[in-house]
């Protein structure tokens, strides 16, 4: 009978710990998320300044301008073959 109780402390001793780091697991993603917003807050910050700034010459500072402006732009890459049938 003692064999009983013994494993139902024990038992009971894991619900406490697993209860335990469920609260501490729900802590730190609270933080986490909270420190998320705060970084997404600051970016934003960030982002309106960029669009305040605006470049030389250019006619609109919003973000619309800019981004219609580099979608005409393309970029051209030069690759070279560095492989040994290359060099023979």
């Amino acid at each position: 009978m003692i064999w009983v109780i013994v494993f139902g402390a024990i038992a009971l001793g894991g619900l406490v710990m697993v209860v335990c780091f469920g609260v501490s697991l729900w802590r730190k993603s609270q933080a986490l998320l909270d420190e998320v917003g705060g970084l997404l807050a600051q970016a934003d910050q960030v982002l309106g300044l960029l669009d305040q700034v605006g470049a030389p010459g250019e006619t609109g500072t919003g973000r619309s301008d800019r981004q219609s402006a580099a979608a005409g732009t393309e970029i051209h890459v030069a690759t070279t073959d560095l492989s040994r049938r290359a060099a023979t």
